[in-house]
């Protein structure tokens, strides 16, 4: 790895750090903000049920779909493991 590389892994890394924690924090802020303010919570939550019961047969296919995906990624990857050790195997 080439110096300037390096140089470059080092200052994307640490702006990537100064992103994540101006992120958080703001994020904490937001919610000591909210926490104080239990009508706005109160609000939130009643939008967020209205929404949830408003779209439910949708998360519920959107949830269906995802699991089929997971299963077949999985079994993917199952193998793709298994023809590896097997090509290992082989070239013992």
């Amino acid at each position: 790895m080439s110096q300037s590389s390096k140089g470059e892994l080092i200052v994307k890394s640490v702006a990537t750090a100064v992103v994540a924690t101006t992120i958080v924090e703001t994020g904490l802020g937001f919610s000591k903000t909210l926490a104080k303010q239990p009508i706005i919570l109160f609000g939130l939550g009643l939008v967020a049920g209205y929404f949830t019961h408003k779209y439910r047969k949708e998360i519920i296919t959107l949830a269906g779909h995802t699991t089929e995906q997971s299963k077949d990624f999985i079994l993917q990857q199952k193998n793709n493991v298994s023809e590896l050790l097997a090509e290992i195997q082989d070239n013992k």
